[in-house]
């Protein structure tokens, strides 16, 4: 038995290390994933830092250093550096020391830090503004967005019973998302550095629906470039640049169209500047208004045409915010009268829209904390169609047969639409929660109910030539008529109420150091009054990039969209697929 056992021990030993052999072997042949940590990268990533952070007040005696940062410290959503610091209920034990790593948003997720020794072993990794406990000795501290090797590496001495500080000589970015008309919704853009050509990925705005904020960016400091999703890096249109600067925080305010995304401005401004009524209420408001009149007179046909238009934007909120709650309150009105040859019959108001929002957040923990929303939308006029100069207003019946006794219109303007319709009013709460945060996987899930109530008056829909049908004998001229028409569809009123579960998981995957992965899906399941689990709305977007070369990136990107509520009789449905192999090469 003995001489069995012995036998047993040396195949086990012998099987060990064939596998292990095995597995080097495979290992250094197929390249797995992932990033290696080496000393050069380490040293080449300080002696790069050190370079582009030159700044004269980082390098200045400690008086000078101390009013530097009490100056870039006002840029910071978060509290001081020294309230932080207060505030901070780590214990360090005997003979240990710490390591504070500040923050500089409060309520904006930072990309997590990892504290490594010497040998590259991870000691500690989390969220920035806390304090994280070593042994004394000499630690890398690991910062920033991006992949590894894009990351800052910054080289701190820690000394028993003491807390060492690491100074945030790097730089922060916020940008918020809004559509023209000043709306915050869940856009897209693309960020890289301009001087290296080094693109960071794709960032996302807030859907403030559910509870979402910004994610903040952590960068080197220097100059970089906002571009819409799918552009050249060496793009003259559908860009804009800001310039990051050492310690500070950057608010970005861009502006882009909803449905391509492309780009329309933007700059560091303020999207709710407010003003502090008492203790954590504040108040904001934006009023504007326009009036503009035009003429223009042909002589010698003694013809002459006149246009007046007039607009109001009235914006204006109400905020509470007490750590762990939020809650704000909006209001946007938006109104334009545009009147041609002083004919009031034919006025036309666009845009016409009025928007109420309330959301309260309960931030229970700093990745997770329930949510709950109200939203009002409606417009105060009738909605005009304007016709061409050529062309008339056309009318079909529910089968889409051409309607004789309607016939045709030669109105200038016709209603297609009564006022206050649609009149939609939202509900929803639930919980919102980082799943994930390492350094090559990310994830957030949102779940709660939802219910919707919209409101449709008699209408009438545009729809193409192509789908008319002609009974009469003498349709030859009304199809010539109708060719250069503007056809319209009659749809009576409806009232569509649902409710239901409504959730969402997005995920980000890094695939090395030069690929990654992100999604998004959306599900809202209505319930009542009619169950719709076998057809639920669904949003889904998703995109794949790749760095084949440091000039050469491939990119591609899925989407897919499905509304079926019963009410409707067309449900939408629509997909996209998008391929972007893109060269960028300057010299410099």
């Amino acid at each position: 038995m003995k001489i069995i056992a012995g036998e047993l021990s040396v195949i086990r030993q012998t099987v060990f290390m064939t596998v292990l052999c095995l597995t080097v072997v495979f290992a250094e042949y197929y390249n797995l994933p992932g990033e290696e940590l080496t000393q050069e990268h380490i040293d080449r990533s300080l002696r790069r830092v050190s370079i582009t952070n030159a700044e004269p007040a980082l390098s200045a005696e400690p008086l000078e250093r101390n009013r530097w940062l009490e100056g870039v410290m006002k840029t910071w959503n978060a509290q001081p550096l020294s309230m932080q610091q207060a505030s901070n209920q780590t214990v360090i034990p005997f003979g240990k020391g710490g390591i504070f790593v500040p923050k500089m948003t409060e309520i904006n997720h930072e990309p997590d830090i990892e504290i490594t020794d010497k040998n590259g072993n991870i000691i500690a990794s989390g969220e920035t503004g806390r304090t994280y406990v070593a042994e004394p000795g000499e630690y890398n501290v690991i910062v920033g967005s991006g992949s590894q090797h894009q990351r800052m590496i910054k080289r701190i001495e820690v000394t028993e019973s003491q807390t060492s500080t690491l100074t945030p000589d790097w730089s922060g970015l916020v940008i918020d998302i809004v559509d023209e008309q000043g709306s915050v919704f869940k856009g897209e853009y693309e960020l890289v550095r301009i001087d290296e050509f080094d693109p960071y990925g794709r960032g996302y705005g807030a859907s403030i629906e559910l509870g979402e904020t910004v994610k903040a960016w952590i960068l080197k400091p220097g100059v970089y470039k906002i571009l819409g999703s799918g552009s050249g890096y060496n793009t003259l249109t559908d860009f804009v640049t800001v310039r990051l600067l050492p310690g500070e925080l950057t608010n970005f305010l861009l502006i882009q169209d909803p449905t391509g995304f492309r780009i329309r401005g933007g700059g560091t401004v303020y999207m709710t500047p407010t003003t502090r009524l008492t203790g954590n209420w504040h108040i904001g408001a934006n009023i504007g208004a326009n009036v503009q009149f035009n003429a223009e007179i042909d002589h010698e046909a003694g013809t002459d045409e006149n246009t007046f238009s007039m607009g109001l934007l009235f914006d204006t909120w109400l905020l509470y915010r007490r750590k762990p709650v939020e809650w704000s309150t909006r209001l946007r009105l938006e109104e334009s009268v545009s009147v041609e040859n002083n004919d009031m019959s034919n006025m036309v108001n666009t845009p016409d829209r009025v928007n109420l929002s309330s959301i309260f957040i309960w931030r229970l923990l700093d990745w997770v904390g329930p949510y709950a929303r109200a939203e009002f939308n409606t417009k105060f006029f009738e909605t005009k169609l304007k016709r061409q100069n050529e062309s008339w207003f056309c009318f079909v019946d529910k089968d889409y047969v051409f309607n004789e006794e309607a016939g045709f219109d030669t109105s200038r303007t016709f209603i297609s639409e009564p006022a206050f319709s649609p009149l939609t009013f939202e509900l929803g709460a639930g919980l919102n929660a980082d799943i994930a945060t390492m350094r090559s996987f990310e994830s957030k899930l949102r779940l709660g109910i939802g219910s919707s109530y919209s409101r449709y008056l008699d209408r009438h829909r545009i729809i193409e030539s192509s789908r008319v049908k002609y009974l009469s004998d003498d349709s030859l001229t009304q199809k010539v008529n109708a060719a250069n028409s503007i056809i319209l569809y009659p749809e009576e009123k409806i009232d569509i109420f649902e409710v239901g579960p409504q959730t969402a998981l997005s995920m980000m995957v890094r695939l090395g150091a030069h690929a990654s992965v992100d999604g998004e899906i959306r599900l809202f399941i209505p319930v009542l009054p009619e169950q719709r689990i076998d057809k639920p709305d669904l949003d889904f977007h998703g995109t794949f990039s790749w760095r084949l070369s440091s000039v050469l990136n491939l990119d591609y990107t899925y989407r897919r969209s499905l509304k079926q509520p019963a009410e409707l009789e067309v449900p939408v449905h629509t997909s996209s697929h998008g391929i972007w192999l893109r060269l960028h090469f300057s010299s410099r």
